[in-house]
């Protein structure tokens, strides 16, 4: 038996409407905010590169991180735009867990100094009750210099945050 066209459609509107009312309601359960605007924390990351992190919180969503450490034996220094979205994972218990995509310029100071764009996506929790959020982060590094080369970047690390209110519920 097949269905008609018009059943179909009708099936299939159904369907979606439904499931953009149940999509709401768990949006809706799960609403979770990050950090506050002007929040900032130093920490330290190892992979690629290996150094020292600076985050800056632009609001609960955004924020600017920036990097300078080592890399395949150079100095590098990296700087991003990074968006946070705090409701695609469950939340645990204690804490808070999201994750985030960003994007950027990163020099490598080597013979030549290499200029190349670092994407990325990477998770954060933040310890419950505690200014640290730890991280990790990897994605392509698409260098714009010395033969255009496409690589990748990946780190873990901590940020201790020093005028910290807390991510907001």
């Amino acid at each position: 038996m097949t269905l008609s066209s018009g059943i179909r459609k009708t099936i299939f509107s159904a369907a979606a409407f439904l499931g953009a009312v149940a999509f709401s309601g768990v949006a809706r359960a799960q609403q979770v905010s990050g950090p506050a605007a002007g929040e900032f924390g130093i920490g330290i990351e190892a992979g690629q590169p290996s150094g020292a992190t600076a985050k800056y919180w632009l609001d609960h969503h955004s924020a600017i991180d920036a990097g300078f450490g080592e890399s395949n034996g150079d100095a590098a220094l990296h700087a991003d735009l990074v968006w946070h979205a705090w409701n695609v994972l469950p939340q645990p218990q204690q804490g808070k867990l999201g994750v985030y995509f960003g994007a950027g310029p990163r020099l490598q100071f080597a013979t030549d100094t290499e200029f190349a764009v670092r994407t990325f996506v990477g998770t954060s929790y933040w310890l419950s009750g505690h200014p640290v959020e730890l991280f990790a982060e990897v994605g392509p590094v698409f260098q714009m210099t010395q033969g255009g080369d496409v690589y990748a970047d990946g780190a873990v690390g901590a940020r201790f945050y020093f005028n910290w209110r807390g991510p907001g519920n």
